[in-house]
């Protein structure tokens, strides 16, 4: 099955991604993502629905990460929708055990 997600992530990637920790440094650099706009969630608090970005990468490429961190694009391969600006972690959109999608906010 891992083989199968990084066949998916080689096919399907936007660019790279490098996740950050809480105080900004980079933690993981260069990791295949796949990133989706205008992703539907409920807001908890309004209960309307918000559109907000998910990045999608390897569990294992990931290794620990900083839930309190976030994410930019990587200046080699970058993921044009994420240039300039460094994103926060706001929970995590899915988790298979390979693959894992959090939710982004600027």
């Amino acid at each position: 099955m891992a083989d199968m997600d990084t066949a998916l992530l080689e096919t399907l990637k936007d660019g790279r991604v490098d996740f950050l920790t809480a105080a900004g440094s980079v933690a993981v650099e260069g990791l295949d993502a796949i990133v989706d706009t205008d992703v539907q969630r409920i807001n908890e608090v309004s209960g309307f629905v918000d559109r907000v970005v998910t990045v999608c990468v390897s569990k294992a490429a990931l290794g620990a990460y900083d839930r309190k961190g976030g994410v930019r694009s990587n200046s080699i391969e970058p993921v044009k929708y994420l240039v300039g600006k460094n994103w926060h972690l706001d929970g995590i959109a899915s988790d298979d055990g390979d693959l894992i999608t959090f939710y982004l906010v600027p």
